[in-house]
């Protein structure tokens, strides 16, 4: 997983809306079972972990699911200013 490109993607989520801001509550993280993750969109291999959370969407509690490292970027992403992310996502 290149971890730049991963990044570019999140960035250009949390601008679209389609990755919240908001951070997730009641984090957790398990075996998978073939999620897909949020923010590369591959899917989470059974021998890996997926990180779970819940966001809230407007219409209410979604559950939102990560590979470790992506959950760690999106975190990372959402914190910095969105002044900055607008101007590093291209």
């Amino acid at each position: 997983m290149d971890e730049k490109r991963v990044r570019l993607l999140i960035r250009k989520m949390l601008q679209s809306g389609r990755l919240p801001y908001e951070g997730a509550s009641k984090v957790s993280g398990s075996p998978a079972a073939g999620e897909v993750c949020a923010a590369c969109g591959n899917t989470i291999a059974a021998a890996q972990l997926v990180m779970e959370g819940m966001t809230n969407n407007g219409n209410g509690a979604q559950a939102i699911q990560f590979h470790v490292l992506c959950f760690q970027l999106w975190n990372d992403e959402r914190r910095k200013p969105r002044a900055q992310i607008a101007l590093t996502a291209d």
